[in-house]
């Protein structure tokens, strides 16, 4: 079998348990004879590394592309892995049979999109997601602002990534029953990590002389340490003598705006100072597995934790365990508690009581834990039974894989569709592409000329004369009256809303575009449009990012639309691809919206009534920025009368989400200032009322996405064409 992995840390980069396990993965699968490729991304170069005949690491230089002007950092990550993928398939003899890509930060997003939206080198392939710990369980438990962009959009990105994979794998039944409700149809499979230490196959020697216990990994909010210190110190405070020794780095903890670790070493100094409490810096494994060896006991109190190597290295080790419930660990020790004691940070003093059994427990039982420890990792982790896991479920998803027609396309929009009121007939298979036309006779030929050169052929033009006054827009309109491909249709002015209603109405198509007469699409925009309404009965429109010009280079990459940020800020432009039957029941413009997003407030009546809409990631359409456009003329007050309006227009569906709704535009301001999710709000120059903030962020890739953020922002983009026109980056060489 050829087997791919995507993973975005691996030796010698670790950054926690996901690198751990695709190497140790990777290489039990290459031993067995299996071909194994590793792609990850390195800060460094693009190189390939032949580890053996079975297996090969492909490193790819990150932060490579114009996509990293649009996205904020790990979105367009996620994109760069699409692209790295894609051209590895294409350029190799040897395909992979499946692809296992990690949950974490959803850096399978747009492989997955582009599998579901026809990418040919991945038809045949499955992509089966591990499921390690996701963003969106990671900041909730961590207390982080949960709702602050880009962590929210990547945390839906995971999710949908959870419902467009072909198959699901988690190493523990806590995690599963954490998240199965985000993808109920796509059942999670639970197969243990596979483990080995080389350095102790023959054995070891413990020592439980030493009266210390040990936590080892970060100092993090979800894993416990502030609650595990607060109850050592009870037990101190009562007289008990043990030490309780903390080994690991530190994470930022937002509540207290600073690191955790920093925290907590000053509220229990005292302890420090008496030499009871000892935080050590990380430390290489094999100076940490004498640490272990040394212990009386390891604890593990995370509040939630997947399937944590800390607790597979402690029990290879033979150390007697204290673990919390709430993670793999407690299955890891098993129920039967043999190989160590469980706790419940929901039991009052549970915690104090278990570790307080401990400091009492005689020899003779310290050891028989350590024993049962060593004996039970074994046989739950045991390299062979795992690969045979492993292996047997990768056939099984392949299997189905070819027998499972792909009819339904994965969205996070759970809203019923509502049934249709009015028939409508139409032309199988038509494209109606309608112009509305009001005094832009000087764009009209080459917007014509883009639209009856694409590749979709099945077309029919409308074009419709929104009163035009201007002589020369009337000449060059008339030139088109006798064309057989264009019917123009003449209203007295009514606006652009009204004008694309009248061409909805009067279209014949099964499908219906809108095109603005000073737009420009790519030739094979319709084409790919038309055959994804074709292939997924629930999408009911279809559209792409978008591509500034003229008085602007900005780009728009727009997204699945997806509730609640869409009742914020607008998903997609007026240029979609969409069902004609189901716009003229439920997507029709508001003409009462006469200064502006009628194609808005249209798309949330569709998305109301249950109409799916997805975005194709590429820019497609060229919308022209005029000095004189309609967009042009918006103002703060404009915009709050409209958003206004068109809320009460949809107020079913901003009650259902009003308090997530709420929770966005708290964290990242007013919702008519996002347009990209995926880079923090609010935007630079805006600050939030009435409020001071601390601006330092301490936290190394919270810097790294700070900075990126402001280098993508139009600020950000405005500066640096400033500096570089003034040489001013010479100084900074």
């Amino acid at each position: 079998m050829n087997i791919w992995f995507l993973t975005s840390e691996f030796p010698p980069d670790y950054g926690g348990g996901i690198g751990m396990y695709v190497d140790n993965a990777a290489r039990m699968m290459a031993e067995a004879g299996h071909k194994v490729k590793v792609i990850v991304r390195d800060a460094k170069e693009t190189m390939t590394e032949t580890v053996n005949p079975n297996l090969e690491i492909y490193r790819f230089l990150h932060m490579q592309g114009s996509v990293y002007e649009t996205l904020g950092y790990w979105t367009a990550l996620s994109y760069q892995y699409a692209e790295e993928v894609i051209h590895l398939i294409n350029t190799t003899e040897e395909k992979p049979d499946i692809i296992e890509v990690q949950d974490y930060n959803a850096i399978g997003y747009y492989l997955m999109l582009k599998k579901w939206q026809h990418e040919p080198s991945l038809k045949d392939i499955p992509i089966v997601m591990h499921l390690h710990t996701p963003t969106f369980e990671l900041d909730k438990v961590n207390q982080a602002p949960r709702f602050k962009f880009p962590n929210y959009w990547i945390g839906q990105m995971e999710k949908f990534c959870m419902v467009a994979a072909d198959a699901l794998l988690s190493p523990s039944q806590f995690l599963k029953d954490q998240i199965q409700h985000i993808s109920p149809n796509n059942q999670i499979r639970v197969i243990n990590l596979p483990y080995e230490l080389d350095d102790y196959q023959e054995g070891y020697t413990r020592n439980f002389d030493d009266n210390t216990f040990l936590y080892f990994g970060r100092s993090e909010y979800r894993k416990g340490v502030q609650q595990m210190i607060k109850g050592a110190a009870r037990l101190w405070d009562q007289g008990y003598e043990f030490k309780l020794k903390l080994i690991g780095g530190d994470t930022y903890f937002h509540p207290r705006a600073r690191n955790l670790g920093e925290f907590l070493q000053e509220r229990y100094k005292k302890y420090i100072d008496q030499g009871k409490l000892i935080f050590k810096a990380a430390i290489p494994p094999k100076d940490l597995n004498p640490e272990i060896l040394k212990a009386k006991a390891v604890i593990i109190p995370s509040l939630y934790e997947n399937f944590p190597y800390s607790c597979l290295t402690s029990m290879w080790l033979g150390a007697p365990m204290l673990v919390s419930k709430s993670g793999g660990q407690a299955e890891m020790v098993g129920e039967e508690q043999k190989a160590g004691l469980i706790f419940d940070w929901g039991k009052e003093g549970d915690f104090e009581n278990k570790l307080l059994e401990y400091i009492k427990m005689d020899q003779a039982s310290l050891i028989s834990k350590s024993q049962h420890s060593h004996e039970r990792i074994r046989q739950l982790c045991n390299v062979e039974a795992n690969l045979e896991m492993r292996i047997n479920y990768f056939k099984e998803v392949i299997a189905q894989h070819k027998l499972a027609p792909k009819e339904v396309f994965p969205t996070l929009l759970q809203v019923p569709k509502k049934p249709i009121h009015k028939e409508i007939t139409s032309e199988k298979g038509l494209l109606s592409i309608i112009i509305p036309y009001y005094n832009l006779g000087k764009h009209l030929e080459e917007t014509l000329d883009s639209a009856l050169k694409n590749d979709y052929q099945n077309f029919e033009i409308i074009i419709v004369n929104d009163g035009t006054n201007d002589e020369y827009s009337l000449e060059v309109l008339n030139r088109y009256r006798h064309s057989e491909l264009i019917r123009i249709i003449d209203i007295p002015n009514g606006g652009l809303a009204n004008a694309r209603n009248v061409g909805a109405l009067e279209s014949k198509g099964e499908y219906i575009t809108f095109l603005d007469a000073d737009d420009l699409i790519e030739n094979s925009f319709y084409e790919r449009s038309v055959k994804l309404l074709d292939s997924y009965k629930n999408v009911s429109f279809v559209y792409c990012w978008l591509q500034y010009f003229e008085n602007s280079t900005f780009v728009w990459p727009t997204f699945n639309t997806e509730l609640p940020y869409f009742l914020g800020a607008n998903m997609l432009s007026a240029f979609a691809v969409v069902r004609r039957e189901e716009f003229l029941n439920f997507g029709l413009n508001m003409d009462k919206m006469e200064y502006g997003l009628e194609d808005y407030a249209g798309w949330l009546s569709m998305v109301m009534n249950g109409c799916v809409g997805i975005s194709i990631p590429e820019k497609l359409v060229r919308y022209r920025v005029r000095s004189d456009s309609m967009s042009r003329q918006f103002n703060p007050d404009m915009l709050l009368y409209l958003r206004d309006y068109m809320s009460h227009q949809h107020k079913e569906l901003y009650d259902k989400h009003s308090v997530e709704l709420f929770n966005l535009i708290d964290a990242n301001g007013p919702g008519y200032l996002w347009n990209n999710p995926s880079l923090s709000y609010p935007p630079v120059g805006y600050t939030y009322p009435n409020a001071t903030l601390n601006s330092t962020v301490t936290d190394p890739t919270a810097q790294k996405q700070e900075l990126m953020r402001i280098a993508n922002s139009k600020w950000g983009q405005r500066l640096i064409r400033i500096v570089f026109k003034l040489r001013l980056h010479r100084i900074f060489k």
